[in-house]
């Protein structure tokens, strides 16, 4: 492979690392010209204020000149791509350079000052090269940005006011550069373990539900077993009760029978209920066996304020709150207790949040209350996000369909099988005023 070819693959995995949207909203106009009015307030106050102009001692002009650089890149950068989802190879180029005049900038100031303010910016330096190693996963494969860094201090040290400066350069320089280094390799392999273990996670996700997908056939494999019997039990139940009739009248009329019809209308009788019993019997052991753990039952208001807390803390901007009606003892009977329900209703109420991928929910309602018909729990989680595709409506769970780019469908369809195991359901719908409606019916425990 030719040096061009290699630099080639290496932009375009440094590129894939990054966070465009971060990027952008981090470019915007707004900031850059918030930036902008900043630096020219801090280098008024390090060249004219009376105790930093001793302690820093920078020239207000020429401070500025290296500033305009970094100024005039970011403003432009965010003029261009204000209306953009999506940052070009060329962007990704200019974004190289635009933080290498950050770098400049910075480097410069510590070359400018007297020196005990140089110390001090000297530390500012290094934060931010260490920052922005570790925002745009620089390392040693990818050392774009850390290339321009060094340009950066080469630039700056040709500006140094003193001799002096030569030993801070010297020691900040390739501090600088290592800290760049060193915390983007760390959260390139921070990455990489987090993809591995949502991966496992995806992995171990998809045999738990296959296993629940296989408990739930055998369920209903016996249930329609149990049904079954129904046919033979009528018919036991039936020569049981005309055996029974029989005796009945022998025991008002004696002697209208022998004793050989007798004795055979006993044998009728006690065979027909040894089979009722039997039949009884093995319904009762297909229950035990196929239907699993008995239900628990589980406080619902706490629960629902742990999801709305811990949902809430990944998605800080969504409004999730939380109504429970007030009065009735709202307790669920739930196979695997708490932890399963919290599951249900946390991949219902991320799913709300993260909408279609594109567009999230603002805002998240979660309802409780106890169904007047049929006296189950009713839980209704509102958003007022894209809501479901006219299509998708009346299509089962089971297809694993989503519309999230990373997405695998398995939220939906993990909760509407726990909630049908416990013999709950789950209706999906559009609210009328746009955005998502679902509502679950959960089995309820009666004090």
């Amino acid at each position: 492979m030719s040096a061009r070819n290699t630099v080639t693959a290496a932009f375009r995995r440094w590129t894939r690392s990054q966070d465009a949207a971060e990027v952008l909203a981090a470019a915007g106009v707004g900031p850059w010209l918030g930036l902008t009015a900043f630096v020219v307030g801090l280098l008024a106050v390090a060249a004219w204020a009376p105790g930093a102009r001793l302690f820093f001692g920078i020239p207000f002009g020429t401070a500025l000149l290296c500033a305009a650089p970094m100024l005039a890149s970011g403003l432009l950068f965010s003029a261009v791509h204000r209306h953009r989802r999506r940052i070009e190879p060329w962007g990704w180029v200019w974004l190289a350079v635009g933080v290498a005049t950050v770098h400049f900038f910075v480097a410069s100031l510590m070359a400018l000052s007297a020196l005990p303010g140089a110390a001090v910016l000297a530390s500012l330096f290094l934060f931010t090269t260490a920052f922005h190693g570790r925002l745009h996963r620089v390392t040693p494969r990818q050392p774009f940005l850390a290339l321009g860094t060094a340009v950066a201090l080469l630039a700056a040290f040709l500006l140094r006011v003193s001799d002096e400066h030569l030993a801070l350069f010297g020691v900040i320089g390739p501090a600088a550069l290592a800290a760049q280094l060193y915390l983007g390799t760390f959260a390139v392999q921070h990455d990489r373990a987090r993809a591995d273990a949502e991966r496992l996670r995806a992995a171990v996700h998809a045999q738990l539900l296959e296993q629940q997908e296989r408990d739930v056939g055998r369920l209903s494999q016996a249930l329609g077993e149990i049904l079954g019997y129904h046919h033979d039990l009528d018919n036991a139940l039936l020569t049981a009760g005309s055996a029974a009739d029989m005796l009945t009248v022998m025991g008002v009329q004696r002697g209208a029978l022998g004793r050989v019809e007798f004795e055979e209308l006993v044998k009728k009788l006690h065979e027909s209920l040894a089979q009722i019993k039997e039949m009884v019997t093995e319904i009762r052991a297909k229950g035990r066996r196929y239907a699993g753990s008995e239900p628990e039952p589980v406080e619902l208001p706490p629960l629902l304020e742990a999801v709305q807390v811990s949902v809430g803390l990944r998605f800080p901007d969504v409004d999730i709150q939380v109504e429970v009606e007030q009065g009735a003892p709202l307790r669920a009977l739930m196979r695997g207790g708490a932890p399963t329900l919290r599951r249900v209703v946390e991949n219902l109420v991320l799913n709300a949040c993260e909408g279609d991928g594109e567009q999230g929910a603002e805002e998240v309602r979660i309802r409780a209350r106890v169904e007047p018909l049929s006296g189950r729990l009713e839980v209704v989680i509102i958003d007022d996000g894209p809501g479901f595709q006219t299509g998708r409506l009346t299509g089962p769970a089971e297809e694993l369909y989503t519309t999230k780019p990373q997405g695998t469908g398995l939220g939906l369809y993990t909760s509407e099988c726990l909630l049908r195991a416990s013999g709950g359901m789950l209706h999906r719908q559009n609210a009328p005023g746009g955005g998502a409606l679902l509502r679950m019916l959960i089995p309820r425990e009666y004090r």
